[in-house]
């Protein structure tokens, strides 16, 4: 918008167009960098938020980062979080044919139940979530390393997938 009124001010002002052209674009390119030291900012603020709400002191700097806590407790987020969740269960088929999803399908079949429960337990709003436990699930969804794309190389011990759900559906959990 401002660089808008720049132009028009300029072509009023009767600048030459090699002019006329340089103010506009600097702030528009100006507006876009600020863009995304603001994002860049945002996120290096949530990224603070969540170390310390994973620590488990969600409840001694509320104040701090009760914007963080609100933001991954919406109901939005635990909708999104479900409804993502969810769409994993079809996916354990043994009917689905072998394609490029990441999932370790065969591993996780046995835990489609749990998938289910945790599912139920993000879309059941009138139980408060703890924020701890939705950077859990996030993490389930989001990371390579979750049990739900981890592949044990031959040497690797299997990972208990269930005692992991578990733990999940207790990080959930609001403790006072």
């Amino acid at each position: 918008m401002g660089a808008a009124i720049v132009l028009g001010l300029g072509a009023l002002s009767g600048l030459h167009t090699d002019t006329l052209l340089v103010a506009p674009i600097s702030l528009a390119l100006l507006g876009v960098v600020l863009a995304v030291r603001r994002w860049d900012e945002r996120r290096h603020r949530r990224a603070d938020a969540d170390a310390w709400i994973d620590r488990g002191y969600e409840h001694h700097m509320a104040s701090r980062y009760g914007w963080r806590i609100d933001e991954l407790t919406s109901r939005g987020e635990r909708r999104m979080l479900g409804c993502s969740v969810r769409e994993i269960v079809p996916e354990l088929s043994p009917r689905r044919l072998p394609g490029a999803s990441p999932l370790n399908r065969v591993a996780l079949r046995p835990y489609r139940s749990d998938l289910i429960s945790l599912a139920d337990r993000l879309d059941d709003l009138e139980r408060p979530v703890s924020a701890a436990g939705m950077l859990a699930v996030r993490r389930l969804l989001t990371e390579p390393g979750s049990v739900l794309y981890h592949r044990p190389l031959d040497d690797e011990r299997p990972r208990d997938i269930g005692a992991e759900f578990d733990a999940i559906l207790d990080r959930l959990e609001v403790r006072h």
